[in-house]
């Protein structure tokens, strides 16, 4: 992250990435780039704490999440150099939403056993923001990637007991939610609703 703020690397690309851009990702109209890359820089950021507090949420429920969250880690410890000229943020983009959307599974499979999800803030705007940076070839083969690690992690019905505790762990995060920001609204950063932007189509 600092270098970034010295070298301002990831910021400067946004000049060249944001034309590519689907146009249902709507940024605001004032340095967009500076946006973006705030944006990315907190998506980093939280991950080790949102992976600490998921699995707490599942060893409340009774669940074995650390075996995903050791391979999410040693992901971002072992990236290679891809390109000699990227460093940064740019580096470990795809370590990044690999780890998002591995939790946005982990949360899909929870909820219908829980009847609540355990994130409290849909990632999902977030993710598809980063697929768009990361272009569709390599988010999709992030995604199959995430469908493996998920495999790890098959729960069966919950019994009462651990249930209930999974609920009061998850009450005890939601008192605090400046644990769990959705920071793509903070950085102004949002989607178009599909009607929108089919009328968007119609218009030209």
């Amino acid at each position: 992250m600092q270098a970034e703020q010295d070298r301002c690397r990831f910021r400067r690309s946004l000049h060249d990435t944001l034309p590519r851009i689907h146009r249902s990702v709507q940024l605001p109209q004032r340095d967009a780039p500076l946006h973006l890359t705030c944006f990315v820089i907190r998506y980093i950021q939280v991950i080790p704490a949102w992976l600490e507090q998921i699995d707490t949420l599942c060893q409340a429920a009774g669940l074995n999440f650390r075996p995903v969250r050791e391979l999410i880690l040693h992901s971002f410890s072992s990236v290679p150099e891809r390109q000699p000229h990227e460093h940064g943020l740019g580096s470990i983009l795809d370590e990044a939403y690999l780890a998002h959307r591995t939790m946005e599974e982990i949360n899909d499979i929870l909820q219908p056993l829980c009847g609540t999800p355990i994130l409290p803030m849909d990632p999902m705007v977030a993710n598809l923001v980063v697929r768009e940076l990361l272009g569709e070839s390599l988010a999709c083969q992030l995604d199959n990637l995430s469908e493996l690690l998920v495999r790890r992690f098959e729960p069966e019905q919950l019994d009462p007991a651990h249930l209930v505790s999974l609920i009061l762990s998850k009450q005890r995060f939601e008192d605090d939610p400046g644990n769990w920001p959705d920071f793509a609204q903070h950085m102004q950063i949002s989607l178009l609703a599909p009607a929108m932007d089919r009328e968007l189509d119609n218009s030209h």
